[in-house]
């Protein structure tokens, strides 16, 4: 979660930004409880002192599960003779591409990356081009080399990213991979035909295509919060808000969507028959509730209720956000028992449906 605290003056106003940067990673006024705190805009003179001593009150904050939204409040609620607003929003946690560099050993009940969706929709004739974001280069040399170990021809489009963001395209040969570099391009200058069209390429279903260029914001955050606001039931062939255990790379145009639960089908079929026992171990974790908390971290849980009237948790497996190679997933014991409500998290989909 991005969180922004409005602090004024008068007429002066200035705006503090709050995101999590438990590696002090970004450049910021002061780091604090895990967080970056910066200003966006201009630092108004008459406010300029008072900012600074509200923020750097916060120095010396140390708990790292502080959220958010609550280091947000505390802040505004220092900004003492300042008038204060908070407002917050979801800001997906960007997932590594070495989820989907191999095959799963299932060690373990939790043991299910990497695995790799997308290769099997290829190879089902699903989809003609892969597209991953790789964060470093040996994110991106691991998953090129998985992808050329299975005859594929990849290529970075573009120059790395401000956030260190690395596309790459991968098709059957270089000549296909050309000719999609140009669709990226013009859709990344938001031409609507060339969207169509890299959706198609990539195995998007039409009519989540033009659900997504329908919609008001087409970044990941819009879509990501606005699922929060649909309590449907939903299959859970169709989960795409917990992104490690997605089987599809698109955001279903609606739960029910069938062109999505068939072709999730037919991946998880063919990630079966790769490896043996991934069907039964995949949906162990995704036929459950599946939660965002105000810290971003997404959880799949079993339990009696709902989040309307409070649900008992049974068994809880989290998924922090990444920091390299390892565990994806963790069990979370201490959650047995405890009460989950709609209040406790910004973003939820109920996969409890038999797959």
């Amino acid at each position: 979660m991005v969180a922004r605290v409005t602090l004024g003056d008068g007429d002066a106003f200035a705006v503090l930004e709050l995101i999590p940067d438990p590696d002090r990673q970004r450049r910021a006024l002061v780091h604090a409880g895990g967080h970056a705190i910066s200003h966006v805009g201009p630092l108004p003179p008459s406010l300029r002192a008072a900012v600074l001593a509200v923020v750097r009150g916060f120095a010396e904050a140390t708990p790292t599960r502080t959220s958010t939204a609550a280091l947000a409040q505390a802040l505004a609620a220092r900004a003492t003779g300042l008038t204060a607003t908070v407002a917050a929003r979801l800001a997906p946690v960007v997932w590594p591409s070495w989820l989907r560099s191999g095959r799963p050993a299932l060690r373990d009940r939790l043991d299910l990356w990497p695995f790799d969706g997308e290769r099997a929709a290829l190879a089902l004739g699903r989809r003609r081009l892969l597209k991953r974001e790789c964060f470093s280069d040996a994110d991106e040399a691991r998953d090129r080399q998985w992808l050329g170990d299975h005859g594929l021809t990849c290529a970075r489009i573009g120059a790395v990213a401000a956030d260190g963001r690395r596309t790459v395209l991968a098709a059957t040969d270089q000549a296909a991979v050309a000719a999609y570099a140009a669709v990226e391009r013009a859709a990344t200058d938001h031409d609507r035909a060339a969207i169509a069209a890299l959706g198609d390429a990539l195995g998007y279903p039409r009519c989540c295509v033009e659900a997504w260029l329908a919609r008001d914001g087409h970044d990941d955050a819009s879509v990501w919060t606005a699922a929060g606001d649909d309590p449907t039931p939903r299959d859970p062939l169709a989960l795409w808000l917990t992104p490690p255990l997605a089987l599809v790379s698109h955001v279903p145009c609606r739960p029910t969507c069938a062109a999505t639960i068939d072709l999730a089908a037919a991946v998880l079929a063919w990630l079966d028959d790769d490896v043996p026992g991934f069907a039964a171990a995949w949906r162990a974790l995704a036929a459950r509730q599946q939660v965002v908390d105000a810290d971003g971290v997404a959880w799949a849980v079993t339990g009696a209720g709902d989040l309307t009237t409070g649900l008992t948790v049974d068994d809880a497996v989290g998924f922090p956000p990444p920091r390299g190679p390892g565990p994806v997933a963790r069990a979370a014991p201490e959650r047995r028992g405890a009460r989950l409500t709609g209040a406790d998290v910004v973003a939820a989909a109920d996969h409890r449906a038999p797959a």
